[in-house]
């Protein structure tokens, strides 16, 4: 069992999914008001290695999408794209020796993006947003249905159809 152990933790150290951005969904002040922000964020894992590897991390980033949501909101993937990134080695000893050898202190890898949103369950969609930006119409229209019995509405006069002529055009001599 000791032998497995350090095997097992080498296997699973490949299946890593990155959180590149996390919004955590938002609850209202009020139990009525429900979500003021349902959150979201990109998640990305690297495509290099064995197919199963692959497969592992991309279960871990969809874990990830999931744990962000949380019980209440479902992940609708809004965008997906495979892209190099470069990077950075972070720790002391690998920063040392890294920067040494000037561009390979990075290391420029494929991975694949997932960018998602949180969502209701049961495909309900999102409250409408309320602009306050645009000013209501000082017009109120109503319905010819809705007028007194016996009512008539005006209509607007037609505007008048252009005239064409065949005769030619008449110019004014210039002095």
């Amino acid at each position: 069992m000791r032998r497995a152990l350090p095997l097992l933790l080498l296997l699973l150290s490949g299946c890593v999914a990155e959180t590149v951005e996390r919004r955590k969904p938002r609850k209202g002040p009020v139990k009525e008001v429900g979500f003021v922000d349902f959150g979201g964020g990109r998640v990305r894992y690297s495509t290099e290695g064995w197919s199963w590897f692959v497969a592992g991390r991309r279960r871990h980033a969809k874990r990830l999408m999931r744990k962000n949501c949380g019980k209440a909101l479902s992940v609708e993937v809004t965008d997906e794209y495979d892209r190099q990134d470069a990077d950075i080695a972070y720790s002391g000893d690998d920063v040392q020796q890294s920067i040494d050898k000037g561009l390979d202190h990075y290391k420029i890898a494929p991975f694949h993006h997932y960018a998602y949103e949180c969502r209701p369950k049961g495909g309900a969609a999102p409250a409408p947003a309320v602009s306050t930006t645009t000013a209501p119409s000082p017009f109120i229209v109503i319905p010819a249905r809705d007028l007194l019995p016996g009512a008539t509405v005006a209509a607007p006069a037609p505007e008048p159809a252009p005239v064409l002529s065949t005769a030619p055009a008449v110019t004014e001599p210039t002095p």
